[in-house]
């Protein structure tokens, strides 16, 4: 039963108090004396937030009532963007959401993403090719952040070799939207304009490609409109170019810290496909993901209204000692391991497969080739704000010098 007394948290998810010391604050939340699973701040104008496991399942299941749209009446974020253009499919719900994800679905299903394994394999190969003789490397740029994007971008049909460029507008449009908005406005300009590009080189010119299909494929017997088509294009660029990288850095710092979980991963390491199911899950990328309350309604006892912000805690959830028995114990045969990693109900993530190819990709190279890598820690530098994804700018290592791969 709802009462009219919220839960009242104080809670910011941009607050460096969360980037630095994140699981503190996950077991102040999820430990609370009532045993809420939510609570509610007066952060950025008011929002719910959602951390619990049961009530987040709940939710995303339930997107009649939690809805991802928006509108400039109605804009989205918590607190809200400085630009308005839904981005597709993440900001629809309902049919329309379907259908535009099936505008893509073949190339994001795992038979695509096992065919597409040796060409990841290549790619992580050369990537440490560059650095391995050196015995350092910054690992962010030279690998992790890396990868993903250039995957991504041939994906796309884009040119590749542009990867930092896209990459420094996706950082600055996803990490810098609350504490430099004008500089993530600027970003966000320069990804539009360069999208529309890449719209009109190509429309006479379709490949056999994820972009080329885009702009090919029909939805309810129309083709998307260029702005349609670069929203869509916009949502792959951030999908794959930060949480992929995020998960990654967030890993190695932890294992760098446990000896023994690094033995583990060495003695272990033809197991990384099972393996990377529990870094996802104590070291995912995803801060929360905004929702709006589309009417009054009464949840896990909580009264909402009608226009209230949500924020959906997937990082949170994953750690919740009522769905995983000793959270914030890294165990790598974790046997009951359903994280929210990648969001859940029908907006889950699109990129899942590929994630999980390039996270297993990237983390059992680390393991074979340098796998005595120490952190040097005056070097590592996280992303002021991870409100949106929590994730490491730079990773710099040393390591005993290997050979190259022919």
């Amino acid at each position: 039963m709802a009462t009219n007394a919220k839960h009242v948290i104080d809670f910011d998810h941009h607050s460096p108090v969360l980037r630095d010391n994140n699981t503190e604050v996950f077991k102040s939340l999820m430990y609370n004396e009532h045993g809420c699973p939510m609570g509610w701040s007066e952060h950025h104008g008011g929002f719910w937030a959602i951390w619990g496991y049961e009530a987040l399942y709940a939710a995303v299941q339930d997107w009649q009532t939690f809805s991802s749209g928006h509108s400039a009446e109605c804009p989205k974020g918590v607190p809200s963007t400085n630009y308005i253009d839904p981005l597709i499919p993440i900001d629809y719900d309902g049919q329309i959401q379907q259908d535009f994800r099936k505008v893509v679905l073949n190339w994001f299903n795992p038979g695509h993403a096992r065919g597409m394994q040796a060409r990841i394999q290549q790619i992580c190969d050369e990537l440490v090719n560059s650095f391995i003789e050196r015995g350092e490397a910054e690992l962010s740029y030279e690998m992790f952040t890396a990868m993903p994007a250039i995957v991504t971008l041939e994906m796309l049909g884009w040119d590749s070799s542009r990867w930092r460029e896209w990459v420094d507008w996706v950082h600055a449009m996803i990490h810098d939207g609350v504490l430099d908005p004008e500089g993530s406005m600027e970003a966000v300009m320069n990804l539009y304009g360069s999208i529309n590009k890449e719209i009109s080189d190509r429309r006479d010119h379709l490949g056999d490609d994820l972009f080329s299909d885009m702009m090919r494929t029909p939805v309810n017997d129309r083709l998307l409109t260029d702005d349609e088509l670069r929203n869509f294009a916009l949502l792959v660029l951030l999908g794959g170019m930060d949480t992929t990288a995020g998960v990654t850095g967030n890993s190695l710092l932890l294992i760098d810290k446990d000896p023994a979980l690094r033995q583990q991963l060495i003695d272990n390491v033809d197991q990384m496909p099972k393996i990377i199911e529990e870094f996802l899950r104590i070291a995912g990328p995803g801060g929360g993901l905004y929702r709006r309350v589309t009417a009054d309604t009464e949840f896990f006892g909580e009264q909402l209204k009608e226009g209230e912000k949500v924020l959906m805690m997937f990082w949170a959830a994953s750690r919740d000692p009522k769905a995983f028995p000793d959270p914030e114990k890294i165990d790598i045969f974790r046997e009951e391991n359903r994280h929210m990693a990648f969001g859940l109900g029908p907006h889950r993530c699109l990129g899942s497969h590929h994630a999980r190819m390039m996270l297993s990709t990237m983390m059992t190279a680390i393991f074979t080739r340098f796998a005595d890598f120490q952190v040097q820690w005056d070097g590592v530098e996280r992303f002021e704000d991870c409100g949106s994804v929590y994730a490491v700018r730079h990773l710099p290592v040393t390591f005993t010098p290997g050979t190259r791969l022919v």
